[in-house]
């Protein structure tokens, strides 16, 4: 007999046995930590949220879709969006019982907003379709800026930004043969970036940081006004994004702030990531909120990320720009760019309609940052 029910905390252990099958690089024991993130240390669930839904066959889970609560601002009002993750279903009973597995996500009562995170997936984006899922495309400029911290790792390097850990299509290969030529160019003419950790009498010095305060959730008020819908920015949101510790990357918080006052001028967040069969990594931004974006700021935090990446054994750093400010510093500091695209899929509940009366698209602001998969 086959049936599709909430998870239930007798669910865990096994879940955490199945989900490997799905999920290869993971082993059983990285997952209750994750589960643990996902909803107990989690400051946007309650009781009441479904932690995910399984598809269960003579007592054995056969089929698993996460459920993460996350604060958003709709309409300026704090509503909880469900960010699903961890969507695998055995081979031996996909099909119909994918999409009821999917359905009992989307029939859910307490979430204002429906989250997919995807990527250049034609089926994926065919499915998300019907469920009238609105695709949304970052960075918005679809551009990453490069900079090798260590030349010698050429490998990484190649596997990184070359091909970017996958075998090109036969539609890409322009854009591979602009990245080879763009690698010469930063081979050649890449300088170095000036700033951070620098000496006492500079206007802004860049560190680690371990935590939120007050300062961060400031410096996002000014950006956040004219989205209809985006990721909330208070304080136990972003300690939760930031500073998790059961992830697959080692994730660190830059901080700069200005010498003469100590007030924060901006941060950015990055990723640590290894690449596949190697301790070797790349330096991946995820987040970043910079004051009035001032490039000085911005230099400060960039250099103080490749010494961290050089510490890290990171061969290469990958930025984005969220401002035309930010990409026009990056644009014209770092010589190495690539075309890329990371898909994000936002759904409004039929139940909780934004207060124009319908689903304002262009005014949802989504973010690179996405809760823990």
């Amino acid at each position: 007999m086959i049936k599709v029910r909430e998870v239930e905390d007798k669910d865990l252990i096994p879940l955490a046995e199945f989900l490997p099958k799905g999920f290869p690089y993971t082993i059983k024991e990285f997952w209750p930590p994750l589960f643990e993130l996902w909803w107990k240390l989690n400051p946007a669930y309650t009781p009441e949220f479904p932690r995910g839904w399984i598809i269960e066959k003579d007592r054995s889970i056969v089929g698993f879709i996460g459920n993460i609560p996350v604060r958003f601002l709709v309409g300026g009002t704090v509503r909880i969006a469900s960010s699903s993750n961890s969507w695998y279903v055995d081979p031996s009973v996909r099909g119909i019982f994918s999409f009821i597995l999917f359905n009992e996500y989307l029939k859910q009562k307490n979430a204002s907003l429906f989250l997919f995170k995807g990527e250049d997936n034609t089926h994926i984006m065919n499915i998300l379709s019907k469920y009238k899922f609105a695709e949304h495309i970052l960075p918005l400029s679809q551009k990453e800026y490069v900079y090798i911290i260590d030349k010698k790792k050429i490998n990484c390097i190649f596997k990184t930004y070359i091909v970017n850990n996958q075998f090109p299509k036969l539609s890409q290969i322009l854009e591979y043969t602009k990245r080879v030529g763009f690698l010469l160019l930063g081979y050649l003419y890449q300088k170095p970036i000036i700033g951070g950790g620098a000496p006492d009498d500079e206007t802004y010095v860049s560190s680690l940081c371990t935590s939120c305060d007050d300062a961060f959730l400031k410096m996002w008020e000014h950006s956040l006004d004219p989205c209809i819908a985006t990721l909330s920015r208070d304080l136990e949101t972003l300690n939760w994004l930031y500073f998790s510790s059961a992830r697959l990357y080692k994730r660190m918080v830059i901080q700069c702030h200005r010498t003469l006052d100590k007030t924060l001028a901006g941060y950015m967040v990055f990723d640590l990531i290894l690449t596949e069969g190697s301790e070797v990594g790349s330096m991946q931004l995820v987040d970043m909120c910079i004051e009035n974006n001032d490039q000085q700021v911005m230099a400060s935090i960039t250099s103080y990320a490749i010494k961290l990446g050089k510490e890290n054994n990171a061969a290469l750093i990958i930025l984005w720009a969220n401002t035309p400010e930010a990409e026009t510093y990056f644009r014209s500091t770092l010589p190495m760019r690539s075309t890329v695209q990371h898909y994000r899929y936002i759904r409004f509940s039929n139940t909780h309609k934004i207060e124009s009366g319908r689903d304002n698209y262009d005014k949802v602001c989504m973010s690179d940052i996405y809760p823990p998969q």
